[in-house]
């Protein structure tokens, strides 16, 4: 029976790399007799003994759509469709690559209206971190047009990268996700290009046995919910019903919020903290619908409103907006409630964020520290001060153990199995991980490099630069910026080696935020390096 397919990036909508040699791989059946057709153009081979194979066409200009079939000897065939030839970027890093559109919504929020351009196409594969060998193909991933039911889980740097290429020059341009939050460097790089980083291979070869890797990934899964489980248990708010704030707004001492708990009497406090305070809003807004906005929190909250439910977050980095319903406030005194939980002793209400009740629409603004929002009908603010009671004391939960984040994890799970693909450019947006070793940043850096080229051509590796942070926001990961310094000044340093490009991001982050929303410049100067190599390619004629 022919069991003949394409790699999965090369299935429906995929986009292929111009005015470079096509190359297409897919497996069969081994050592059967294979047609591969695309764009006028046929191509033979024969599939090696692990039934993979393998052909080349002739590079093309722009261009689309065209089919792309294969036949077997054993009638066998395979097609995908919708397939354009334009610019290939692969996006790799850690979580501010990774970054979804969805969180920069009320930033940019012009991107979710009117037309969206299909010629911008993304290929996320899943995170999967494999020790043993490079995979032959990658085991999630598909190639998803940009629309309405899909922008959100964009990169936004990716997207924004692709909007202005496409301002550019109207070709299509397909995005290669291949990212993950809080990866480190060595994660993406070969068992090769790591020799003399001992601890790395050690750490990778631990997880070369099947049983020890199940075991820790139990593990993580047995402590988490074993340490929820207890939290739940002991909670005093939890047992007590303090959802609807009456005991913690009686009982409850003074807290100044936002602020960091270390900076308070809750310095060093683990466990469940739930926190109240009442608001009133102009007779005007009493019953309408509405946004609570509540900055940032650590590790983890749930959030009432007059005894409601409204929403929860699970940790600590993403945004807290929690959509109100119409009719849940009232006219006079309204109660807002939060349940914190607290994991590590680095609780905290993020300083700076915006804190209140946003009605009607707006866009957020910061200026590197302090966020609004410009346009909203009105805010009520909530900030200052609140009351609080503990829902119990508990020890911190036992350390999670990343697995997908071990050394040559993604290498092999990742980026191997799509090596050899025509590309035009490798986009890096990492370091946040390596700051507690940012002394070896520069010679992995050329090493990873030289690993990218060989698996990908001759293409620009483009480094955006870890941009303006205040550390504290981590103090339980960095040491007062000593690494994140050192990270910033190795990346500068790479710029000797040749092909490396450095986009130099600062102006663009968020000091109280380690994953800012402004992208949008990200993706612009990402482009620009593009188009300029391309000018300069050209003779400085626009092409």
């Amino acid at each position: 029976m022919s069991t003949i397919r394409f790699a999965r990036v090369f299935t429906d909508n995929a986009v292929l790399q111009r005015n470079k040699p096509i190359r297409i791989w897919g497996f069969a059946k081994k050592n059967s007799k294979v047609t591969v057709e695309f764009a006028g153009n046929k191509s033979e081979c024969t599939a090696d003994d692990n039934g993979r194979f393998d052909v080349t066409f002739p590079q093309m200009d722009k261009g689309g759509p065209y089919t792309l079939s294969a036949f077997d000897d054993e009638g066998g065939s395979t097609k995908s469709s919708g397939i354009m030839t334009g610019d290939v970027i692969i996006l790799c890093g850690q979580s501010n690559m990774e970054f979804p559109m969805v969180r920069v919504k009320e930033t940019y929020p012009a991107e979710w209206e009117g037309k969206f351009d299909k010629l911008i196409r993304a290929f996320k594969v899943t995170e999967n971190g494999v020790f043993t060998a490079p995979l032959a193909d990658v085991e999630t991933g598909q190639w998803n047009e940009l629309a309405a039911d899909t922008i959100d889980d964009y990169s936004a740097v990716g997207y924004f990268t692709a909007k202005h290429l496409r301002l550019q020059e109207d070709v299509a341009v397909g995005l290669v996700d291949l990212t993950l939050g809080g990866v480190i460097m060595e994660a993406f790089m070969s068992p090769e290009m790591l020799e003399g980083f001992s601890d790395a291979l050690s750490e990778a070869e631990k997880f070369k046995d099947d049983t020890y890797r199940l075991k820790v990934l139990e593990d993580n899964e047995k402590n988490a919910q074993e340490w929820l489980s207890e939290l739940d248990k002991k909670d005093a708010g939890r047992i007590n019903r303090f959802e609807d704030g009456c005991r913690i707004l009686k009982d409850g001492r003074d807290i100044v919020l936002p602020d960091f708990f270390s900076d308070t009497e809750l310095a060093g406090f683990v466990g469940s903290l739930w926190i109240a305070r009442t608001f009133t809003v102009p007779p005007e807004y009493v019953g309408k619908k509405a946004v609570l906005w509540f900055g940032a929190i650590t590790d983890f909250d749930h959030c009432y409103l007059n005894g409601t439910f409204i929403g929860t977050t699970d940790y600590c980095y993403p945004p807290r907006r929690y959509e109100i319903p119409e009719g849940l406030i009232k006219d006079g005194e309204n109660t807002l409630v939060f349940r914190i939980g607290v994991e590590k002793g680095y609780g905290r209400v993020t300083p700076g964020k915006l804190y209140g009740i946003v009605f009607g629409e707006g866009i957020r603004t910061t200026d590197s520290f302090t966020e609004g929002v410009d346009g909203a009908d009105h805010i009520e603010h909530i900030g200052g001060v609140w009351k609080y009671i503990i829902g119990c004391h508990m020890d911190p939960p036992q350390e999670t153990v990343f697995v997908n984040w071990k050394p040559t994890a993604l290498y092999n799970g990742m980026l191997a199995p799509l090596a050899g693909m025509s590309v035009c450019a490798f986009a890096y947006y990492q370091g946040e991980s390596n700051c507690g070793k940012y002394t070896e940043y520069t010679e992995l850096t050329h090493r990873f490099v030289r690993q990218i080229q060989d698996m990908w051509g001759d293409i620009p590796f483009i480094c955006v630069q870890l941009p303006e942070f205040n550390t504290r926001m981590e103090e339980i990961s960095f040491d007062h910026g000593e690494g994140w310094r050192g990270v910033m000044a190795a990346q500068e340093e790479c710029t000797s080696i040749p092909g490396y490009h450095l986009v130099r991001s600062y102006g663009c982050g968020e000091l109280n935020d380690i994953h800012p929303q402004r992208k949008e410049p990200i993706g612009r100067m990402i482009a620009e390096v593009l188009c300029d190599l391309r000018d300069q390619k050209s003779g400085g004629q626009k092409v």
